[in-house]
C-alpha cells in the first residue's frame, strides 16, 4: 500500500494570514514584556535592599548617610529607576560609588 503525501499549498500572503501572524507576534511580545517586568521588579528589589544595607552600615564606617542616598526619591517608586536607568544614571552611580570608596577607611 503506497502512502500518498499530500502536498501542502504554499502559505499565501493574504491579509488574513498576515493578521494572524501579527496576533502570534503580539502574544510573543506580550510574554517577553511580562518576563522583562518580572525581572525588572526583582532587580529593583535587590537594588533597594543594597541601598538600605549601605545606609545601615554607613555610620559605622564614618560615611555620611547622604553619600549613600537613593539616586532618585524612594517615594517615586520603581518607575523612577526605569525612567532614569540610562547612561546618566549609570555614570552617576559610578561616580557615587567612587566617592564612597575614596571615603572608606
Amino acid at each position: 500500500m503506497a502512502t500518498e503525501l499530500k502536498a501542502t499549498p504554499p502559505q499565501q500572503d493574504t491579509p488574513t494570514s498576515r493578521f494572524k501572524q501579527c496576533l502570534r507576534e503580539r502574544l510573543r511580545l506580550a510574554r517577553e514584556l511580562a518576563a522583562l517586568r518580572a525581572r525588572f521588579a526583582a532587580v529593583v528589589d535587590d537594588y533597594e535592599r543594597v541601598i538600605r544595607t549601605m545606609q545601615a552600615l554607613a555610620p559605622s564606617l564614618h560615611v555620611d548617610a547622604g553619600t549613600v542616598a537613593h539616586p532618585t526619591s524612594p517615594d517615586w517608586g520603581p518607575s523612577a529607576l526605569i525612567a532614569f536607568a540610562d547612561g546618566h544614571f549609570l555614570k552617576h552611580e559610578q561616580e557615587a560609588i567612587d566617592l564612597i570608596l575614596r571615603k572608606l577607611p
